[in-house]
């Protein structure tokens, strides 16, 4: 393997390999659409991560306030749960859904994200 990456690393090739990196740079630092994209892509991101976590968060603390609450108190599971275990197929559903909904419209925002950059090309 290395005598054929050996062979590669002509001047020719490497030079071709400089000039397309160079170019990819430049387009990406001089497009302003591109930083402010990205900029508010990260943020949102991070945004919206950090509201996932904290909503696993919360799930975690509450059944941990509710197992406390279960064991002083001598209650069963299905005592303390019973309205989970009624509601579960509803609760899946609508966490498909949601998924299903938020994919499609980070699909349809980075296509029209990608219309937006290509009206400024």
């Amino acid at each position: 393997m290395f005598k054929r990456l050996k062979k590669w690393f002509t001047i020719d090739h490497v030079v071709d390999l400089c000039v397309d990196v160079l170019l990819m740079i430049w387009d990406v630092i001089t497009s302003p659409v591109l930083i402010v994209v990205r900029i508010l892509r990260h943020f949102i991101g991070e945004w919206f991560t950090n509201g996932i976590k904290a909503g696993i968060r919360w799930v975690a603390h509450w059944f941990e306030r509710k197992r406390e609450y279960r064991l002083a108190n001598g209650h069963g599971v299905l005592r303390t749960y019973w309205w989970i275990f009624i509601l579960w197929p509803f609760i899946v559903a609508v966490v498909v859904f949601a998924i299903a909904i938020l994919g499609g419209v980070a699909e349809g925002l980075s296509i029209a994200f990608d219309d937006f950059e290509d009206m400024f090309n």
